[in-house]
This record gives structure tokens, C-alpha cells and sequence, in this order.
């Protein structure tokens, strides 16, 4: 499955750099495992922007996208196959100023309680929540990024 976590952030460059080095690891931790043939493409999009911005970064409803799909972002071309993406929305003033661990540990909560989301999606059928949900908690919890 492959894993991502999108930022549209007004955090500082360090503290992004944090963030995507988190999903670049997840990524990797979920690369070769599998939960079924509904879902092959999972990202989360951290919204985390200063208020005077948030009229313009509303939290979206989970979506899925069943099938291959190509579509055209700015002129690039973006290719999914079974692909779901969850907005996770942080208040800015809750983490600006928070260091590495505290920074981490909290976008791994927002994301265990945003995969919830995933049993609400009536389209994806052929998919293990349970077996996601025990990775992932396992993961964050043998890394010490969550307890």
C-alpha cells in the first residue's frame, strides 16, 4: 500500500521537515503490506495553517476513489488506483511552537483518529481495518511517537 502525508502548513521549514520525514517513513513501513484489494493508496492531507488562512483550507469529507484514475494537477499528471485521502485539520496555535516529539506525537494521533474515517467509506469493501489500525497503532507505539 502506499502511504503519504501531504502538508499545507504554515509551519516553520524544520518543523515540516519533521513531518515529511514521518511520512517518508510510513511510507516505507507500508510499501509492501497489503489489506486488500479495495486500497492501494492512502494519504492524508495535514492541514495546519495560521487562522486568518483557514477560510481557505476547509476539512473535506474522506473520499474515495475506486478504479485507475488520471487526473491533471497545474499541468501534471497524477495517476491512482483505489485511492483514499483523509483531510487531517490541527488549530495552528496547538502546534507552532511545539518541539520535534511533541510535533509528531501529535500528527500521529490526528492520524489513528482520521483512520477511523476509513469504516465510514461504504464503497471500500475488500479492506482489513483491523489489520491497518494494529500496524499502524504498532508502529507509532514501538517508534514511541504515540503511547
Amino acid at each position: 500500500m502506499t502511504f503519504g502525508i501531504a502538508q499545507y502548513t504554515n509551519l516553520t521549514q524544520e518543523q515540516n521537515n519533521w513531518i515529511n520525514d514521518l511520512s517518508v517513513e510510513l511510507k516505507t513501513f507500508f510499501e509492501n503490506r497489503n489489506y486488500g484489494e479495495d486500497l492501494n493508496q492512502l494519504y492524508f492531507g495535514l492541514i495546519t495553517v495560521k487562522p486568518e488562512f483557514d477560510q481557505f483550507f476547509k476539512k473535506k469529507r474522506p473520499r474515495y476513489l475506486p478504479g485507475e484514475r488520471t487526473s491533471y494537477v497545474d499541468g501534471i499528471e497524477i495517476k491512482s488506483n483505489n485511492c483514499v485521502e483523509i483531510d487531517c485539520k490541527i488549530e495552528f496555535s496547538q502546534v507552532s511552537n511545539l518541539k520535534k516529539d511533541e510535533l509528531i506525537e501529535k500528527v500521529c494521533n490526528e492520524i489513528l483518529t482520521e483512520s477511523d474515517s476509513l469504516t465510514r467509506l461504504s464503497k471500500l469493501k475488500k479492506f482489513d481495518f483491523e489489520s491497518y489500525m494494529s500496524d499502524l497503532k504498532n508502529y507509532l507505539i514501538d517508534k514511541k511517537y504515540t503511547k
